[in-house]
């Protein structure tokens, strides 16, 4: 049945392991936005890498963010997702959502495939080399074989197939399994150095990662390419473009190839087309590594090297300010408007950071919620049309703000985390330039490194304020101490002096302490202090200054105009001893002392006069009652 509707969502998940392949990806799905006012695209990608450790799982979060429910269908660039739990976590969130669904390169369960034949490529690559430059020994070096990503195997499986059709001997082939990456090449390259091994007479590599990295060990070691060995890759990557010898190579067209995928994943949302298999071409691109002399232009490299070098230029430029701005950030707030500014090193006309709300509001990790390692029920985000509110609260499963999302047609979300616990995410509404030279997988370590040198600063911060506040203040009452007096009494005695040119200084002692303590115990004498603090508190005015002088002596600072501040603690503790049910009543000596601004008495004067006072108010009591 066909289906018509004002816009569709579309999610596509991914990897960024191989960053020019996702890069193009990500041009052919904006580029299909762009022609297609109805279609939304909304891509969950992340670095995890195919080592299966706690960081890299982490990473993986990123495809637990959307609710596919909520989309009409999902592309899944399947030959990215290398780890093999990860792909299956993929395959069951689709099942769930029972939504139509493409899988881009590798076969997934539920999905429509879009795929180039690797095994064909890879025959047709190795039969070039044989026949046209007739190489007879052959070294293969695979991708990663046993993670059911079936991309390694295909290519494998048509690099023996060419070898055995072409009466290859079995004895002249030799297969190193690698893992695609630049590294593995190197390595093997170093042992073919060290151990002076005889070289094959050709080279041929799963990927071009790993054939650059070869190439390059081998000429540094003397080996003349392709004069004494033919090396050969397999994508067309810029740097195999760029490479000296221009790299040998197959290309297929990622970017159309995903805006085709986008197409036939619409063309199934309408109800128009049935889940099938959808081949797509590859062009063998035969050039100086294996002896064809098909290279590009000296130009066009010239080109491509200008273009680089600017736009590193530029970046360095970016990254260096940004890093700046990013480790003067105060708190949290500063730091999330801080990347909201810069933009522009993202390549895109908006950015999106948003950050688990247990995150942004407690700094203490040990206390947030079990649910730590991934994101929150909701997401705080700096407001990006500068209004108030300055952040906004919306549900983690909304994505963005709704207003936010009915404008943005194609958006990216990376993970934020820290080690295993998750900050949050990322959403740029454009591809990051810096994708194609790897270079924004640094900026994203670079925000995480940011977003927890804050979190520890604000946390250090608030010890230090807990710390400040306990040396200042009695850790029984939370009046001021006489370290608080030090601090602070002096100022606000000057501050009432200077503003209304009086100040009155109250002197208080509880009469009946050591009868209360040995009678009721230490708790109930303590919970008299406390009583008192309380007292005094509500009798003063809203900004006085009280502290627990030492023992059972308190001392006010209060406005001189607040002159019957002592009647008004005499009832508070006479209506205290009718009201609040203690075995106990609460009884005090209390002596004044007043200084004007003309008289300008130094504050200790003043304690020690009210002090005086106050004990000869104390001993007429005694006197009183013998």
């Amino acid at each position: 049945m066909k289906t018509t509707k004002d816009l569709y969502r579309i999610a596509l998940l991914t990897v960024d392991w191989n960053y020019e392949l996702v890069e193009k990806t990500f041009h052919g799905l904006k580029q299909y936005t762009e022609d297609h006012s109805d279609v939304q695209i909304c891509v969950f990608d992340c670095f995890g890498k195919d080592l299966g450790n706690d960081k890299d799982k982490s990473e993986y979060a990123i495809f637990s963010l959307p609710d596919l429910k909520q989309f009409d269908g999902v592309i899944v660039q399947s030959n990215q997702i290398v780890l093999r739990k990860a792909r299956a976590d993929v395959e069951r969130i689709i099942a769930l959502a029972g939504i139509p669904a493409v899988a881009i390169g590798c076969e997934l369960k539920g999905c429509s495939l879009i795929y180039f034949d690797n095994a064909k490529a890879q025959y047709a690559m190795t039969e070039h080399i044989i026949r046209e430059h007739g190489a007879r020994r052959l070294t293969y070096l695979t991708g990663i074989m046993d993670n059911d990503c079936p991309e390694g195997r295909q290519r494998l499986d048509g690099f023996m197939a060419a070898c055995r059709d072409n009466r290859i001997p079995e004895e002249n082939v030799e297969v190193i399994r690698c893992t695609w990456r630049t590294s593995d090449g190197v390595n093997v390259g170093k042992m073919w150095l060290r151990e002076k091994y005889p070289l094959p007479d050709a080279f041929v590599c799963a990927n071009d990662e790993m054939a650059i990295g070869l190439m390059a060990t081998l000429q540094e070691g003397g080996i003349r390419i392709p004069d004494q060995v033919v090396i050969c890759g397999f994508d067309n990557l810029t740097s195999a473009e760029l490479s000296s010898p221009r790299l040998t190579t197959v290309h297929a067209d990622i970017t159309r190839m995903d805006y085709y995928a986008a197409d036939v994943l619409m063309q199934m949302i309408r109800g128009e087309e049935e889940r099938r298999a959808f081949p797509f071409d590859f062009e063998l691109i035969c050039s100086e590594s294996c002896g064809c002399h098909n290279a590009p232009r000296s130009s066009k490299i010239r080109d491509l090297y200008f273009q680089q070098t600017r736009f590193l230029q530029g970046f360095y430029i970016q990254q260096d300010q940004m890093a700046e701005d990013l480790f003067e950030a105060s708190d949290m707030r500063d730091l999330m408007q801080i990347i909201s500014r810069n933009k522009k090193i993202f390549g895109c006309d908006n950015i999106y950071p948003c950050v688990n709300e247990y995150y942004f509001n407690n700094f203490d990790k040990s206390m947030w919620p079990d649910r730590a390692r991934h994101f929150d029920y909701a997401m705080v985000l700096p407001n990006p049309d500068g209004n108030d509110p300055d952040f906004i609260l919306f549900p983690t499963a909304d994505l963005l703000p709704e207003s936010i999302m009915k404008r943005e047609h194609f958006l990216i979300f990376y993970p934020l985390h820290y080690s295993t616990y998750s900050i949050g995410y990322v959403a740029l509404n454009g591809i990051c330039t810096a994708a194609k030279l790897n270079l924004h997988e640094s900026i994203f370590n670079f925000l995480e490194i940011a977003f927890e040198n804050v979190r520890k600063k604000c946390l250090l911060q608030t010890l230090n304020d807990t710390l400040d506040n306990l040396y200042v203040h009695d850790a029984l009452t939370g009046l001021y101490n006489r370290f608080g007096l030090s601090r602070f009494g002096q100022q606000y005695y000057d501050n009432l002096l200077a503003a209304e040119g009086t100040v009155q200084i109250l002197f208080i002692d509880l009469d009946n302490m050591k009868t209360i303590n040995d009678k009721y115990g230490h708790e109930i004498g303590d919970q008299a202090l406390k009583d008192t603090a309380g007292l005094l508190q509500a009798s003063c005015s809203e900004n006085a200054f009280i502290m627990r002088y030492g023992g059972d002596e308190f001392v006010l600072i209060d406005s001189g105009r607040n002159e019957d501040l002592p009647e008004k603690i005499q009832a508070a503790f006479k209506k205290h001893n009718l009201t609040a049910g203690r075995p106990y009543s609460l009884g005090l000596s209390l002596g004044v002392i007043k200084s004007d601004a003309a008289e300008r008495r130094p504050i200790h004067d003043c304690i020690k006069a009210a002090d005086s006072l106050m004990y000869g108010i104390k001993e007429k009591k005694k006197t009183g009652r013998r």
